[in-house]
């Protein structure tokens, strides 16, 4: 199984933990890198999620995040196909970096695309997209984490 996890899922844990919504997210995306470093599935690394991340002014949390996108291996290189399949995306309605995140994530041929985007999520319902978009804590549920 392979799963992509947008930068907005990925700095959950970061984020101010004092509502219960971020806090909640911030525990699943967790249980989700968890589980990945035991070996339960693969997550996805792309060049879009490196570039966003280095857009990061915060330092230290654009380091925590570039430690764990180099947890998830070699950034996939953006081409041709992905730019096009992009574009087709934002048709779509999403805005211009989601539409890069979904691109990649569907040439990984990943099974899941992890965000914590409430319009991605939205979006995401009537889009024809190839892979399925969820949040950290329907994943966690869906995988028993």
């Amino acid at each position: 199984m392979k799963v992509y996890v947008d930068m907005c899922a990925l700095k959950r844990p970061f984020d101010n933990q004092s509502q219960g919504r971020i806090w909640l997210e911030s525990r699943a995306v967790t249980r989700v890198l968890r589980a990945f470093a035991a070996g339960a599935f693969t997550v996805c690394n792309s060049s879009a999620l490196e570039f966003e991340n280095s857009q990061n002014p915060n330092p230290r949390r654009r380091a925590r995040a570039a430690a764990l996108l180099a947890s998830f291996g070699r950034p996939a290189p953006a081409n041709t196909v992905i730019f096009q399949r992009a574009a087709e995306v934002r048709a779509l309605g999403f805005r211009d970096m989601d539409a890069l995140h979904l691109s990649f994530a569907e040439s990984a041929a990943a099974d899941y695309f992890v965000t914590t985007d409430d319009d991605v999520l939205k979006q995401s319902r009537t889009a024809a997209l190839k892979v399925e978009v969820v949040d950290p804590v329907t994943l966690m549920r869906m995988l028993n984490l």
